[in-house]
C-alpha cells in the first residue's frame, strides 16, 4: 500500500507539473520561519518556482520569458502555507455518523471541505484516524490541501470503538488491537495475528502512516467506566513504533491519562490538558498538573493544545452563535438553515443532558471553566519556551461550531489572545508542525527545493493576527489560486 501511495503522489505531482507553467513571484516581502523562535523578514524578494517546488530565491529580478506566469507581490507578504495537524476529514460537523439525516449536505460538504481549509490558508493537513485509501480519495479531488494520516489503533469496546463487539470492530476499523482474553474467540476468516500491536504498527508503516494513535481514555470528565488499553499493550505499541520509525500519538486530556501517556514515552499528546478531575481550580495550576507540564517540557513531547475542542462545545450553548458572519465563508445557506432545525440541533440536546438542574447558561459557564484550565496549561508551557503547534481536532464531536479552516483561524486567534507572540504563532502553524511530523524537508519554511505551498497576504502576520484572514492568493504546488474562489459557492468576497 505504501508503494501505491507513493505512485499516486508521484503521478498527481507530475500531472500538476505538466499542467502548470513555471511561476515567478516578484518584489514581495518574505516572512520566513526558520525554527520555533527565529523568523527572518526580507523585502523586495523574487522567487522562482519550477516543477511545483521553490527553485530559487533572490533579491534581484529574474530574467523571464513571457510564457512564464508572474505574480506581483508588491506591498504584500509571502509566508509558508499553514498546517493543521489534527483534523478529521470524514464527517460533516453536526451530522450523525451514518449521514442519514442530510445525505445531500454531506455530499456538498465533501466537495467544499478542502476549499474551506484552503480559504483560511491551510495547505497541509494531518488526520490522525484515517487510512491510506481515505487519503487517496481526498487527494483525488480537483484541488485540495496535502493530506497525511496517522493510523488509529483502538481496543475493542474502548474509546473510539465504544459498544463495539469483535465483529463490529472487524467491520469498522482496519487497525484495532485484538486480545484473546478480552475480546473472545475470533470468527471464521479473522486472523488475530494481523491485530497484534506489532503487526498493526507494521501495516500502518507499510501504508505510509506518519504515526500511530492510541486512545488513553477511560471516560469523559469524572467518568471512568470505559475499557482501557493495558500498559503492556502500550509498551508494545511504543516499541513497534520506534522500530518502524513512526511517531506515537496519544489521545488524552485528563491528568491521570496524560500521566500514563508520558510514562510510556509517547511522542505526541493529541490534546491539551483541561480535565483536572478533582483538582479543578478557578485560579492557578495544581502541582500535579504542573508536574505533567514540566515532564512535557523535559521530554520534548509534541503538544497539541486543541483549544477548539472545548471552545466549540461551549459555543453550542450560545443561542445566536451560527449568526457569526464568518460561517458564510465555509457553509452554504442550506447547511446554515439545517443547523438551525430541530434535527440539526440533535447533538446540542444530547450534550446538555445529564447536568442536573443547570440551565443552558450554567452549562456554558462550566464548559468555559474547563476550557480555561486548558488555557492556563497552554500559557504555562508557552512561558517555559515549549514549542506549540496548530492543531484543532476539527470536528472534535458532532458540533456545528467546529468548521474546517475557520476553526484553524479561530485557534490561531485564541492562542494569540492567551499571550502567544505573533512570530511564535507563525512558527506554530508552519515550521513547528513540519518539524514535529518530520516533514521539514518539504514544508514549513520558504527554502530552496521545498514544496511551493505558499500564502500571499495583504497584511503582515507579525503585526496582526487578522493577517491570516487577509489572504490574497493561495499557491498550491506552484499553482496560483485567488482566495475568493474557495469561498462557499464561489461567491465574490
Amino acid at each position: 500500500m505504501k508503494y501505491l501511495i507513493y505512485t499516486f503522489v508521484f503521478l498527481t505531482t507530475l500531472m500538476r507539473v505538466c499542467q502548470a507553467n513555471d511561476l515567478i513571484i516578484k518584489n514581495v516581502t518574505l516572512i520566513n520561519p526558520i525554527d520555533s523562535t527565529t523568523i527572518v523578514t526580507a523585502k523586495h524578494q523574487w522567487l522562482l518556482i519550477k516543477n511545483s517546488r521553490i527553485a530559487q530565491i533572490s533579491d534581484r529580478a529574474f530574467k523571464h520569458e513571457k510564457a512564464i506566469k508572474v505574480l506581483d507581490g508588491s506591498g504584500k507578504f509571502l509566508i509558508p502555507g499553514l498546517m493543521d495537524s489534527h483534523v478529521h476529514t470524514a464527517d460533516m460537523p453536526g451530522l450523525r455518523n451514518d449521514f442519514s439525516q442530510a445525505p445531500a449536505l454531506q455530499q456538498a460538504y465533501a466537495v467544499q471541505q478542502p476549499k474551506s481549509y484552503l480559504y483560511y490558508g491551510i495547505t497541509q493537513l494531518l488526520d490522525p484516524s484515517r487510512t491510506a485509501n481515505d487519503v487517496l480519495a481526498f487527494n483525488q479531488q480537483p484541488v485540495n490541501p496535502d493530506l497525511f494520516f496517522c493510523g488509529a489503533a483502538p481496543i475493542v469496546g474502548g474509546y473510539n470503538l465504544l459498544v463495539a463487539n469483535l465483529s463490529q470492530a472487524i467491520a469498522r476499523h482496519k487497525y484495532f488491537i485484538y486480545e484473546a482474553d478480552r475480546d473472545g474467540k475470533p470468527p471464521a476468516g479473522f486472523d488475530p495475528a494481523q491485530h497484534t500491536p506489532e503487526m498493526v504498527v507494521q501495516r500502518m508503516s507499510n501504508d505510509g502512516a506518519k504515526c500511530i494513535k492510541v486512545y488513553i481514555e477511560d471516560g469523559f470528565d469524572l467518568a471512568n467506566d470505559w475499557p482501557m488499553i493495558s500498559n503492556d499493550l502500550l509498551k508494545r505499541v511504543r516499541n513497534a513504533a520506534s522500530k518502524h520509525g513512526l511517531l506515537m500519538m496519544a489521545h488524552a486530556n485528563a491528568v491521570d491519562m496524560q500521566r500514563i501517556a508520558l510514562d510510556v514515552k509517547v511522542d505526541i499528546l493529541a490534546h491539551g490538558l483541561w480535565n483536572w478531575l478533582l483538582l479543578d481550580s478557578p485560579v492557578g495550576i495544581p502541582k500535579a498538573v504542573i508536574d505533567i507540564a514540566d515532564d512535557i517540557v523535559a521530554n520534548k513531547t509534541i503538544y497539541q493544545p486543541t483549544l477548539n475542542v472545548m471552545r466549540s462545545l461551549h459555543d453550542l450553548t450560545i443561542d445566536d452563535h451560527l449568526s457569526h458572519p464568518a460561517y458564510k465563508n465555509v457553509l452554504s445557506q442550506d447547511a446554515l438553515q439545517w443547523y438551525g432545525t430541530t434535527d440539526g440541533q440533535w447533538f446540542k440536546r444530547i450534550m446538555t443532558q445529564g447536568w442536573g438542574d443547570r440551565n443552558i447558561a450554567q452549562i456554558g459557564q462550566r464548559l468555559n471553566e474547563i476550557l480555561n484550565q486548558g488555557e492556563r496549561v497552554f500559557q504555562y508551557l508557552y512561558q517555559q519556551g515549549h514549542p506549540m503547534i496548530l492543531a484543532t481536532d476539527t470536528p472534535p464531536a458532532p458540533t456545528f461550531a467546529s468548521q474546517p479552516g475557520l476553526s484553524s483561524y479561530w485557534e490561531l486567534k485564541h492562542m494569540h489572545r492567551l499571550g502567544m507572540a505573533l512570530p511564535q504563532l507563525l512558527a506554530a502553524a508552519t515550521i513547528n508542525n513540519a518539524v514535529a511530523f518530520k516533514m521539514e524537508d518539504d514544508y514549513g519554511s520558504i527554502t530552496h527545493n521545498k514544496v511551493a505551498n505558499l500564502l500571499l497576504l495583504n497584511a503582515n502576520p507579525l503585526v496582526s493576527v487578522t493577517a491570516y484572514d487577509k489572504i490574497d492568493t493561495i499557491i498550491l504546488h506552484g499553482e496560483v489560486h485567488a482566495r475568493h474562489t474557495f469561498k462557499v459557492n464561489n461567491e465574490p468576497k
